[in-house]
């Protein structure tokens, strides 16, 4: 091609795993007759040590609102990048907690019993949506039966999904699940979001419609950015071993290719070909992510000669991140 060509590949394995049900173990009291009056005991000493644990008193709650403070709501998302639209939206009248903590990976991660339990007192769980993470699907489920009265809204609605084959380690019921990668998405995701904190909180639909106004103000002046970075790269592949930038790719026109089938590791072929592919078209940039170890793409930079640049598909800054990926993808190329 004459030019840097674009390869994004990433290690991991172990996706979609659901979280395990919690489980209690009975403890014996040394009399057989009343194992069964002993064990409920325990469970609710047990419930009440937890509660305790969680700021069971004023002031010990993460989200407690201080004495003579204006109540505001407790919204609960999945992922730092949802965390700066809820709160470009709802401002100071909302505190919002993050379940999937930084640096983590969230199609493996299980939420502890005590995280559990605390999130069930929120107002609002504003998850990503049904089928997108096999995590968030049990977690709702578990929260809901804690809670019957919570709102949990799908900040996703209306969005318009990209299907990929079988049910490999980054998709849960054949969907990609990483919809806050797309400017239009964002759009969406503040509109379902405003539309949320004024259901629960009428007497500020105002602060929540210009939150909502201001932020896709914000996504409107990256997008003009984004397309000034990528314009003529129409077309431009760029190969995936973790495909998660689909929607990014779809909005710019680049190509997104995975690597092997079904998110499974490819082989000693499938890397073959990949190297090959990559010298072939001139490709001299590795994108790696840094929620997975970095050797392979280390390895595969060496075989092209090229360099391993890390992009970080849950950085909380989410619209900074995506104008210096695009920006990333346009140094690469030459651009």
């Amino acid at each position: 091609m004459g030019r840097d060509a674009v390869l994004t590949i990433t290690e991991g394995s172990g996706h979609g795993m659901v979280p395990r049900d919690l489980r209690g173990r009975p403890a014996s009291t040394g009399r057989r007759g009343d194992w069964s009056s002993s064990f409920l005991i325990l469970l609710v000493l047990a419930s009440l040590c937890l509660a305790g644990c969680l700021g069971g008193k004023a002031g010990d709650e993460p989200w407690q609102n201080s004495a003579g403070d204006e109540p505001r709501l407790n919204v609960v998302v999945t992922v730092l990048p949802q965390e700066e639209v809820a709160r470009a939206v709802g401002g100071e009248s909302v505190l919002i907690t993050v379940v999937v903590p930084p640096g983590v990976e969230p199609h493996t991660y299980e939420p502890s019993a005590a995280q559990i339990v605390q999130m069930s007192r929120a107002d609002l769980y504003l998850r990503l949506g049904p089928g997108l993470l096999p995590f968030e699907d049990a977690l709702v489920d578990r929260l809901k039966t804690l809670n019957p009265g919570m709102k949990v809204v799908d900040t996703s609605r209306g969005f318009s999904p990209i299907t990929v084959p079988g049910q490999g380690h980054d998709a849960a019921q054949g969907v990609d699940p990483h919809i806050w990668l797309s400017l239009a998405h964002l759009r969406l995701m503040a509109g379902n979001m405003a539309d949320a904190f004024t259901d629960a909180d009428p007497a500020h639909e105002g602060t929540y419609a210009a939150g909502r106004d201001a932020y896709i103000a914000r996504v409107e002046d990256s997008e003009r950015r984004i397309r000034g970075m990528l314009l003529g790269m129409e077309g431009k592949p760029f190969l995936v071993f973790h495909p998660a930038w689909g929607y990014f790719a779809r909005e710019y026109g680049l190509v997104q290719v995975a690597v092997g089938e079904d998110g499974r590791e490819p082989s000693a072929r499938g890397l073959s070909s990949l190297v090959a592919r990559a010298r072939e078209e001139g490709i001299r940039v590795v994108f790696a992510e840094p929620q997975y170890d970095t050797r392979g793409s280390e390895v595969v930079a060496r075989e092209i000669g090229g360099t391993v640049v890390l992009i970080d598909p849950l950085a909380p800054d989410t619209l900074a991140n995506l104008e210096r990926v695009a920006s990333a993808i346009s140094k690469s190329y030459g651009v």
